[in-house]
C-alpha cells in the first residue's frame, strides 16, 4: 500500500512504477496510458474529478497551514491584509504546482480502492 502511494506522490505509474507519464514540454498534459504496462489512467467516466478533489483538499490545507504559521509567528494581532497577501499567492500557485502530483496520487489511491483487473495491463504489475 505504501509503495503504491509513494509511486503516486513521485509521479510514477501506480501499477508498475514507470516514470515519464507526462508529455514532454507539458507537465500538465498526462498520457492516457502508461508507456510500460499500458494501464489506462482514466479507468472510468469522471475519474479525473478525484484528482481535482485531492488537489482542492491538499491546497486548502496548505493555505490554512500558511495562515496558522503566520499567526503563530506574528501573533494574533496580525492584520488581515498581511494574511491575505501571504495566503493569496500560496492559494494561487500551490494548486498549479501540485496538479501533476494530484493526478498520479489519485491514480494510486483509486488503484488501492479498485484493484486491477487482469485485462487492464500488458504485463503483471511489479510488487502489487
Amino acid at each position: 500500500m505504501i509503495k503504491i502511494l509513494w509511486r503516486g506522490i513521485t509521479l510514477a505509474c501506480a501499477a508498475c512504477g514507470h516514470r515519464g507519464l507526462f508529455r514532454k514540454f507539458g507537465m500538465f498534459s498526462m498520457l492516457d496510458n502508461c508507456p510500460r504496462c499500458d494501464l489506462r489512467f482514466e479507468r472510468m467516466e469522471g475519474h479525473s474529478l478525484g484528482a481535482v478533489a485531492v488537489n482542492t483538499v491538499v491546497s486548502a490545507a496548505v493555505v490554512l497551514m500558511a495562515v496558522v504559521f503566520a499567526l503563530l509567528v506574528f501573533g494574533i494581532d496580525t492584520p488581515t491584509k498581511f494574511l491575505l497577501l501571504l495566503a493569496a499567492p500560496v492559494g494561487l500557485l500551490f494548486p498549479i504546482a501540485f496538479d501533476p502530483i494530484s493526478r498520479t496520487l489519485w491514480n494510486a489511491m483509486e488503484l488501492l480502492m479498485r484493484p486491477l483487473e487482469p485485462h487492464e495491463i500488458k504485463t503483471p504489475p511489479n510488487g502489487l
